[in-house]
């Protein structure tokens, strides 16, 4: 799978990336789009609902907002304005009044006396003249009513108009009566009319109930003890008197009412609102809110499909903008984006069989959908950038899917808990997943619990009920099922695109596999080399933190070059067999021990190996010198070039690399050792990886002096215990290196 998935990537090359970017966009849109695609329904009035319908977005019901604006205006009550001074005005008439019934009475009594001295002089005078004459009866009378009328009308010329219309609108008799009441009757009077008025007046009186205070204020003059002419000259008086002092308003109302008529808020069919009920009967009210949404007619919306298509378009961007920005090989960037599509895709049909289960009745099972896995998976096998990416367009594609509970809390605190959730995906380290299991069930489990626990009580829900309980059980399934899923496809999709795979590897360190069961029979001793520098290595690998399964078996084929010229390499000689090299020139067996690394690269890549055991095979030399034939050498021609015998490289690039080139060279030279004792192997091991570092074998890759120490630790345990009872080998020459190595 993975060679045919990189032979189509490197024809389509450069068109690879955007090809797989428009088919997961493609992909992404069709699994979403029956989720999103506009309905139009066919129902009729007081039809029975056999769906429950909610709005697809926000729209305002204008006829009801210009309804409620009537209303509201309506329920204003009329303002009215209370005039506190009217009690004066009207109180301040009937003193006027009596006032001017006092004056005319005083003004006619004046008169009257004025008569009677004139009367009198005109005596006292013929009394002189006729000192006889005796008093006559006097003349002299009193001012009739109509005088007294006619003197009241000239004092009227002289107060203002309101006060006349008052006095005015009293009856002749009634003025006529009061000007020749009693003084004490007249200000009984003014007392009595003046306390009632001032009594209803000082309250505020509507029109509506001005008939009922007059009343109320003539049904006490029952108390003054007024003859009966004076109760009804008082009775006039109140109904002139008692006027309306809590005037309708009529531009303050106004006022008011367009004020609460603005203030009214505007009639909104809100999205995700219910507008019919399954089960209910379709009323009028409802059909006006489905026309107003569109979902009557040809007109449906599609602005959720627009929205749908942006926000791929944006994940479409973003991540073809990442690719570009990290630098990396179109090859690796392929793997990238490849990896990245296929979860996405599983991710969203697992989403949407989880949506159609919980449509179809299974409330609240969406929580059991494992958010963390597609960021788990992408920031295991690529980079923590592409499981934030992978986490956040998950949250946000779930609002589409979960369209049918659009505008609703649920819906919101889904997205909210699959974004919290993802994110905790994205906290593992870059190893792999089955080796960091305490660290990523915690991050995926427990923490799921805290967050949908927060969520409950955000939502207001009672938290010890059987909903509830579900939802906790459901999100603590999600986690757990993030982490188990992504352990058991780990291996999986390692084999696709890791070169390091699991099951490559095991499939690969078989003993049957072609190479080996070639390498076992062609050139035993190198197998058993590579067996032993396996072991050392894989051990000093997995104590620095390495991957020791790959660096096992990535020895089994580093020297399977040597099958090509297999004699020519020392392990390989039966004992008493004749060195084929001392019938060759030095130049002769270094292009021989060179092509065991040559070699095995072409052999390698033809049996579609692994592009990092290739690598190995390349780099388990390093740039390193063949001192044996370049002593040799040196003797034929003092003019070689030390450069002319040292291995092609490249230098190790990894700590794996390392380890093995080490391993291998000491090996090798500890097995040619007559008497190999726990010091001497200590010795060599030491300014083997010594030599290494001051050659700069190991300046491109990224082993630490620290990491160097463990590994010559962990080598010479190795070699001590495989080569204590070794038997005696011939002595090699001073400073010369095994043949073959």
């Amino acid at each position: 799978m993975r060679e045919r998935l990189a032979g189509f990537q490197k024809r389509m090359g450069k068109l690879y990336i955007p090809f797989v970017l428009i088919l997961l966009s493609v992909f992404l849109f069709l699994i979403m789009f029956n989720s999103v695609k506009p309905k139009e329904l066919k129902i009729q009035l007081y039809q029975v609902a056999n769906e429950t319908i909610r709005a697809q977005r926000t729209v305002e019901d204008t006829a009801k907002t210009e309804e409620n604006r009537l209303l509201a205006a309506e329920a204003v009550s009329p303002v009215y304005s209370y005039n506190t001074d009217l009690n004066d005005i009207q109180t301040g008439k009937i003193h006027l009044l009596f006032a001017t019934v006092g004056e005319v009475n005083k003004l006619a009594e004046e008169q009257y006396q004025e008569k009677l001295a004139k009367e009198k002089e005109a005596v006292d005078s013929k009394k002189k003249e006729n000192e006889t004459a005796t008093n006559p009866a006097s003349s002299v009378t009193h001012l009739t009513p109509e005088e007294k009328n006619n003197l009241f009308n000239e004092k009227m010329t002289t107060i203002d108009d309101t006060a006349k219309t008052f006095i005015q609108a009293l009856p002749q008799w009634a003025i006529l009566d009061l000007l020749d009441a009693p003084e004490s009757t007249a200000k009984q009077l003014e007392s009595a009319t003046v306390e009632l008025v001032s009594d209803v007046m000082s309250e505020p009186v509507k029109l509506d109930e001005l008939s009922k205070k007059k009343q109320e204020a003539v049904a006490r003059l029952d108390y003054w003890d007024l003859a009966a002419k004076y109760q009804r000259i008082a009775t006039l008086i109140i109904d002139n008197t008692v006027v309306e002092n809590n005037v309708y308003n009529k531009q303050a109302t106004e006022n008011q009412r367009e004020e609460a008529s603005a203030n009214v808020q505007p009639a909104l069919i809100l999205q995700g609102q219910v507008i019919v009920q399954e089960g209910h009967v379709i009323d009028s009210n409802a059909i006006h809110q489905l026309k107003l949404l569109g979902l009557l007619d040809n007109k449906s919306s599609y602005q959720m499909i627009y929205g749908l298509l942006l926000l791929i378009l944006a994940q479409t961007s973003i991540l073809f903008y990442l690719g570009k920005s990290k630098k990396d090989s179109l090859k690796k960037q392929g793997h990238e984006i490849t990896l990245y599509a296929l979860t996405m895709i599983s991710a969203l049909l697992v989403l949407k069989g989880l949506s159609l289960v919980q449509n179809a009745g299974i409330s609240n099972v969406s929580l059991l959908y494992p958010a963390a896995l597609a960021p788990m998976l992408l920031t295991a096998f690529i980079s923590r950038r592409y499981g934030i990416v992978s986490n956040g367009f998950l949250a946000a594609f779930s609002i589409f899917m979960f369209k049918e509970n659009a505008g609703t809390n649920f819906s919101i605190v889904l997205a909210l808990f699959y974004l919290l959730s993802g994110m905790m995906g994205t906290m593992i380290t870059r190893k792999r997943i089955a080796n960091q299991f305490w660290n990523t069930f915690i991050w995926t489990t427990l923490f799921n619990a805290l967050f949908i626990s927060s969520l409950i009580l955000y939502l207001n829900m009672s938290y010890f009920t059987k909903e509830t309980l579900f939802m906790v059980i459901f999100a603590l399934g999600g986690g757990i099922l993030s982490y188990f899923l992504a352990v058991v496809l780990s291996p999986y999709v390692e084999v696709i695109f890791e070169d390091n795979a699991v099951l490559r590897l095991m499939e690969l360190e078989n003993p049957n596999s072609p190479l080996l069961k070639e390498l076992i029979t062609k050139a035993p001793g190198t197998y058993h080399h590579s067996l032993m520098v396996a072991n050392l290595s894989a051990n000093a690998v997995g104590a620095i933190g390495g991957d020791s399964l790959f660096a096992r078996v990535a020895c089994y084929y580093h020297d399977v070059g040597k099958l090509r010229h297999s004699l020519f390499f020392v392990e390989n000689l039966s004992s008493g067999m004749e060195n084929p090299h001392d019938l060759l020139t030095p130049f002769e067996s270094r292009d021989i021990i060179f092509g065991h690394v040559s070699e095995g690269i072409k052999m390698l890549e033809e049996a579609n190996m692994p592009q990092t055991i290739i690598d190995i095979c390349a780099q388990h030399h390093g740039t390193t010198l063949m001192k044996f034939f370049y002593v040799k050498a040196k003797e034929l021609d003092a003019d070689v070039k030390e450069s002319e015998f040292r291995y092609p490289g490249p230098k190790p690039q990894t700590k794996e690399a390392a380890v093995i080139s080490i391993a291998d060279s000491a090996e090798a030279a500890i097995r040619s050792m007559s008497k190999p004792t726990k010091e001497t192997i200590e010795k060599f091991v030491r300014q083997l990886i010594n030599g290494r570092i001051i050659d700069g074998q190991f300046d491109e890759c990224s082993i630490s002096i620290k990491e160097l120490k463990i590994v010559e630790q962990s080598i010479c345990e190795g070699l001590n215990g495989t080569f204590h009872s070794r038997i005696e080998y011939p002595k090699p020459q001073e400073k010369d290196q095994p043949v073959g190595e």
